[in-house]
């Protein structure tokens, strides 16, 4: 719907599928689904592959999220479907990533690295919109959605009970 009404160019899908992808990382923070958790903690994993397992389905839903988007944008009118998707989906990545750090954290370390999620769309937008380096903001995006999956795996790791 949103893709439908909303003005066509970058901001609205960079914007509105970084926030989801935010919202639905914050969703999978631990003690929420207590099964899962068992789940997870007799799983044989350490805290790299349990980073990546449980950045999955985030990233997932953000890139659908991007592709209804921008598919129902273009339904509407918008005539650069790839470009946008690309770059949309290069935003939304790092964003969701970086909140998945947030949901180890309380008080103002998580509010730190939900801003920092927040700031990581909003670089690569700036990056792709206003300074029209797209290379840029995929190299941006790749460093950052790196390093953001490591730091996660991190800290999986230090909070391992094993």
């Amino acid at each position: 719907m949103v893709g439908l009404v909303a003005p066509h160019g970058l901001a609205g899908p960079v914007f509105f599928c970084s926030l989801l992808g935010i919202v639905v990382a914050l969703v999978q923070g631990p003690g929420r689904f207590p099964h899962l958790d068992l789940s997870e903690q007799g799983a044989p994993l350490f805290g790299r592959q349990l980073a990546r397992a449980k950045a999955l389905v985030p990233c997932v839903v953000a890139a659908l999220a991007t592709v209804v988007y921008v598919g129902a944008a273009g339904i509407a009118g918008l005539r650069e479907i790839p470009v946008t998707f690309s770059i949309a989906l290069a935003a939304v990545i790092p964003s969701t990533l970086t909140a998945l750090s947030a949901t180890l954290r309380t008080g103002t370390a998580r509010l730190l690295y939900v801003a920092m999620a927040c700031g990581a769309g909003a670089i690569a937008f700036i990056l792709a919109f206003y300074a029209g380096s797209i290379p840029g903001e995929l190299g941006f995006s790749v460093l950052a959605s790196f390093l953001a999956l490591r730091q996660y795996g991190e800290a999986l790791a230090r909070y391992d009970p094993v």
